[in-house]
């Protein structure tokens, strides 16, 4: 795979003042019916972004799905109602008068107490006909899950290009309030026993005996307080290969140096990671995340092809924006690319506690174009 047949080799991304300037214009020049989908969370950020967008105007209905999920009784999210409330109100504020809101309530364990998340938020969404009154869908995963948000997308990236076939290009976006020094400051309490692979991307194969004799490839993207994660994670994929990915640049300059100096122990010295394994992508950027992780991957296919080629499981396990990019080498090498067998392990909690950030917050909106118009050819 040369980078000019990457799908999104040419990709659009705005970010901080360009945010508005994207969509200011792009609303006024004809009517646009715009569907947001929305996690119905106590994270402050929940309402920034169809706020932004609500203010700058243009024609058509402004509708939303809202999701909401229960962690259960004895989820730690539990003690921030409150915030969850207040952004429910604020939310109905801004949408009164421009659109409707749809309640999806996605059941987050079966009857035997099994997570079934991750295929129930995938299952809600069946037919491209639910979108068809929208000229554009915006989906915010400001206040959603990792583990409600990448099979999310997923799902809605397999309709839309399915309904692409037969002429039609609705657009994708995704808008996330982005802020490093807040996602590290929500930390994940409750985590599962063991680690799985995210329902969507296909991962079954990974575990089948037909690819026993590969390779394994663990490409895990690297954030802050992960280390049980990273421990839970190992213990499923057993590498024979780890290639961490380090933010560079960030916008904290030190933030690749103190990620080494927190699970130095862990890879450096239990796993043996081999420094010239780490791969560097840009934090703000989850396109270049994607553009490095398929580098690395075809590099090892390639490398590996005489042995039977290799499987890869990647991991998010860093900011929202990141994980995008996680996402979207996943979805392109599941679909496009059947020498290589690829997953997203992950390890689900039971809920979140926040704790003080040791510096401002700083927040940046930022708006990615997935599929759809611009795309076009």
């Amino acid at each position: 795979m040369t980078p000019d047949s990457l799908r999104w080799r040419d990709y659009f991304l705005r970010g901080g003042e360009h945010f508005d300037e994207f969509w200011k214009p792009f609303l006024s020049e004809r009517k646009r019916n715009l569907l947001f989908v929305l996690g119905h969370g106590f994270d402050t950020r929940m309402c920034d972004g169809i706020e932004r967008v609500m203010a700058l105007g243009g024609e058509g209905t402004r509708d939303v799905a809202l999701i909401s999920f229960d962690e259960g009784p004895e989820s730690p999210s539990n003690s921030y109602a409150p915030q969850r409330k207040a952004n429910g109100a604020r939310l109905e504020k801004l949408v009164q008068g421009r659109g409707h809101i749809g309640h999806r309530t996605i059941t987050m364990f079966s009857d035997e107490r099994r997570r079934i998340g991750a295929r129930s938020i995938a299952q809600e969404f069946q037919s491209p006909a639910e979108f068809r009154s929208y000229t554009d869908v915006v989906v915010d995963i400001s206040a959603l899950p990792r583990g409600l948000y990448l099979p999310l997308l997923v799902k809605f990236l397999n309709l839309f290009d399915a309904e692409s076939i037969g002429g039609e290009k609705r657009n994708l976006h995704v808008i996330v309030s982005h802020s490093p020094s807040t996602d590290g400051a929500i930390i994940e309490e409750g985590l599962d026993e063991s680690a799985s692979y995210l329902y969507g991307f296909a991962a079954a194969a990974l575990e089948s005996d037909s690819t026993s004799d590969q390779p394994m490839i663990w490409i895990p993207v690297l954030g802050k307080r992960q280390k049980l994660q990273l421990e839970k994670i190992h213990s499923l994929v057993s590498p024979d290969e780890i290639c961490p990915l380090l933010p560079s640049p960030s916008q904290d300059p030190r933030e690749g140096d103190a990620l080494v100096i927190e699970y130095r122990d862990l890879l450096f010295d239990q796993l043996r990671v081999e420094p010239r394994n780490i791969i560097y992508a840009a934090e703000s950027n989850p396109f270049e995340v994607y553009r490095q992780l398929m580098r690395s991957i075809r590099h090892y296919q390639r490398a590996l092809n005489p042995l039977g080629g290799c499987k890869v499981a990647l991991s998010a396990m860093s900011s929202k924006l990141a994980s995008i990019g996680v996402l979207l080498a996943a979805y392109e090498l599941g679909r496009r690319d059947p020498k290589v067998t690829v997953g997203v392990a992950h390890v689900e909690s039971q809920g979140y506690r926040v704790v003080p950030a040791s510096t401002a917050q700083l927040t940046t909106m930022f708006t990615m174009w997935l599929s759809g118009e611009c795309y076009a050819t």
